[in-house]
């Protein structure tokens, strides 16, 4: 039987400098950026200098100083999802960026023990270990290999055993991007929003690609 698709979400996360104080609901939807039902309807957990939290119905949003990450675990807000930082930072173009990652998220529920088991095994092969450790297994294992695009940055893939689901898989999969910094001509933030426009159909499509191929390796002879 074919793993069992159970959980998946997107996040994206920028590194820079950051007002935290700017990212409230009500900022985002006198702008447009969520519906004024959204704002009113969020769950604040704080809005402060030093970072701003809250959740809507689909939506999680966090950020710190160095850090903003929103995320979705709803498949049909996938697109809002970017559409709304495509939007933030079209506003706040001259916001200084470091780092952009697209980050996609999956739990597999593999139909059985021997299964789950076949996945760590054929990753991870115990008889490397057996000399090393005693009754080996895979834990976490993080893969990474250069951008297949010529854009500055990687794709890393993690591996673990799922917490949430019984004889389950948990990848991740970063698509990460350097940002360019010092350039006249694309300011940071725009060079954030042109990847994310140019990349983001190709980055989903890679990330189920690397998940589905990655969660099917238990069922391998």
């Amino acid at each position: 039987m074919a793993p069992q698709l159970d959980i998946q979400g997107v996040s994206i996360v920028l590194r820079g400098d950051f007002t935290p104080t700017i990212f409230q609901p009500a900022w985002l939807a006198g702008h447009k950026l969520i519906r004024e039902q959204e704002s009113d309807a969020a769950k604040v957990e704080i809005i402060h200098r030093t970072a701003a939290i809250f959740t809507t119905e689909w939506l999680q949003m966090n950020v710190v100083q160095d850090r903003f990450r929103v995320e979705t675990m709803q498949e049909s807000f996938y697109e809002p999802l970017r559409d709304l930082v495509l939007g933030l930072f079209e506003i706040l173009n001259e916001t200084p960026l470091r780092q952009m990652g697209i980050n996609r998220g999956f739990h597999y529920r593999l139909d059985s023990q021997d299964a789950w088991h076949s996945v760590g095994r054929q990753l991870a092969p115990p008889k490397k270990w057996d000399s090393l450790l005693d009754k080996p297994g895979l834990r976490s294992l993080l893969m990474e290999g250069v951008r297949p695009d010529g854009h500055e940055g990687y794709v890393q893939v993690k591996v673990e055993p799922s917490l949430k689901i019984k004889y389950g898989v948990h990848i991740e999969i970063n698509d990460h991007f350097q940002l360019k910094s010092g350039d006249s001509n694309l300011s940071s933030a725009q060079h954030a929003t042109e990847l994310l426009r140019e990349c983001w159909a190709v980055s989903m499509k890679r990330g189920s690609e690397i998940a589905d191929c990655i969660s099917s390796i238990g069922d391998e002879t």
